[in-house]
């Protein structure tokens, strides 16, 4: 018997990386006390197909998700007086905005999960989600440094705000780096500004000129995509880069590079990050954001100092200086903390636990407000 239905609201149930927390929560069902249920606001596709297929129950409502959305909140009003769910648990900006007006009018309790930090593009989307956290149940951060970020800049109470790292499916332990001439490098991402694969393109000049033999294999779309094909061709490094495009388990193409790289700008977790380790494969990252929560320099995995060319080229050479012996076991110590902190059992042991803990302060409150009323 579960403990009660959370209904799990988001933008779209296609691909990414909220979609696929919420992917490795539906196919670990007998792991939680909880039946959770899914929710995109948009579109489904590939993740709401997959849960469908395991027996989860999937709402698509098909409403465009931009912020504000009227059509949005009465269709989520619908949903939840319908499921009645003891918690309304809402991932990203517009499952966020829109969930929490829902959740109030329908007197549910709101967890916001928030995987970035705090909007900061305009003074109005500042202001705006300051009170949408300040209104919520309860905050989810992905991250120590996501936490940080949203009582510094959201003003939020630190005790409304808890920590939850996220999970990631294991991936089986690879056998090794392939065989070759050259030192193999792995990048996984959005092909966007924030995951910086332009530094790391221009950081594979500067090592081709440092006469070192290297091959980088990026895996992911996005809309550099066409700047990156432009460098790569006026750096004439044809033979160097390969654009291997989205792949729904990149790690299968990345299971014989030497070495993992993710010279982001801002990270607010970095799965792509946690599913390298779980594969064995040794990273090197931006020391920014959740990153260093994940990583324990020189034992689990290398941080960069930079974002820039320069210091990412200086990172790949340091680690190619250690040799092959010393990066593999940096690599299986990096498989080892991916065990004990992020599989999806221990992800979803400590999801119930902050939804008991949740629901037992909403308990104490309502009986507190009822004394109250008593007085009166």
């Amino acid at each position: 018997m579960k403990n009660g239905v959370v209904l799990h609201v988001t933008t779209s149930l296609d691909f990414g990386g909220v979609e696929s927390h919420l992917k490795i929560i539906g196919n670990n069902g007998d792991l939680t006390r909880f039946e959770h249920r899914f929710c995109a606001i948009g579109r489904g596709g590939a993740v709401s197909e997959e849960l469908l297929a395991s027996g989860n129950v999937v709402f698509v409502l098909n409403t465009l998700a931009s912020i504000p959305s009227l059509i949005a909140i009465i269709r989520l009003i619908r949903l939840i007086n319908a499921e009645r769910p003891k918690i309304l648990h809402t991932h990203g900006a517009e499952a966020n905005f829109h969930g929490l007006i829902a959740g109030r009018i329908c007197r549910v309790p709101v967890c916001l999960a928030e995987e970035i930090g705090f909007p900061t593009h305009s003074w109005k989307a500042r202001k705006v989600f300051s009170q949408v956290y300040k209104l919520a149940d309860l905050v989810v951060a992905i991250s120590q440094a996501v936490k940080l970020k949203l009582i510094d800049l959201a003003e939020i109470n630190s005790d409304k705000c808890q920590v939850l790292l996220n999970p990631v499916q294991m991936q089986s332990q690879r056998t090794g780096p392939s065989v070759s001439d050259r030192f193999e490098i792995g990048f996984v991402g959005r092909l966007e500004e924030v995951k910086n694969p332009l530094g790391l393109v221009r950081a594979a000049a500067i090592l081709r000129d440092r006469g070192i033999a290297i091959g980088i294999t990026i895996v992911g779309d996005g809309s550099q995509r066409g700047q990156l094909e432009t460098e790569v061709d006026q750096l004439q490094l044809y033979d160097i880069v390969t654009m291997a495009g989205f792949d729904t388990n990149p790690f299968q193409k990345l299971a014989g590079v030497n070495l993992y790289v993710q010279p982001s700008i801002s990270e607010g977790f970095g799965l792509a990050l946690v599913e390298a380790m779980s594969v064995g494969i040794p990273v090197l990252a931006t020391a920014l954001g959740g990153t260093t929560e994940i990583i324990t320099n020189g034992e689990t995995g290398w941080l960069l100092s930079g974002t820039d060319p320069h210091s990412i080229a200086d990172g790949i050479t340091n680690c190619i200086a250690l040799g092959s012996v010393k990066l593999e076991n940096v690599g299986q110590h990096g498989r080892g903390s991916v065990i004990e902190l992020f599989t999806p059992a221990v992800y979803l042991r400590n999801l119930d636990k902050l939804y008991d803990q949740f629901l037992a302060r909403k308990e104490k409150e309502i009986t507190a407000w009822c004394k109250v009323i008593g007085h009166k």
